[in-house]
């Protein structure tokens, strides 16, 4: 009984990631799925099937404990995937909706473009 016990805690424990952690996860599965479907850009994800935007949510609801992560999977997706000008129009909607930490993030994905 107590080895049975011990293996429940052991998986429980592999289980709960930090939330840095299941972002990330997250992110790279999402970006090697639609690597392997030809999209590599912002364009191409609001351009594609229901069904490959369908596995896309299912990658986010598998890995995101709350609505929190989910917001944050989209917004480091759409960092990755959107180009220098998507950037710049993004940021122009984050700083009206007064976001200024993603601003940042956002900055310092331009400059690195």
């Amino acid at each position: 009984m107590n080895f049975i016990n011990e293996e429940f805690f052991k998986k429980i424990k592999k289980k709960s990631k930090s939330k840095s952690d299941r972002v990330q996860d997250a992110l790279t599965n999402i970006l090697n799925f639609l690597n392997d479907n030809q999209i590599y850009d912002w364009s191409d994800f609001e351009k594609m099937s229901p069904f490959d935007r369908d596995i896309v949510n299912k990658i986010i609801d598998h890995t995101a404990k709350d609505m929190k992560d989910v917001v944050d999977i989209r917004f480091k997706l759409k960092l990755e995937l959107c180009d220098r000008n998507q950037l710049r129009n993004y940021l122009k909607e984050l700083e009206s909706q007064e976001e200024f930490e993603k601003c940042a993030e956002v900055l310092k994905k331009i400059n690195e473009k």
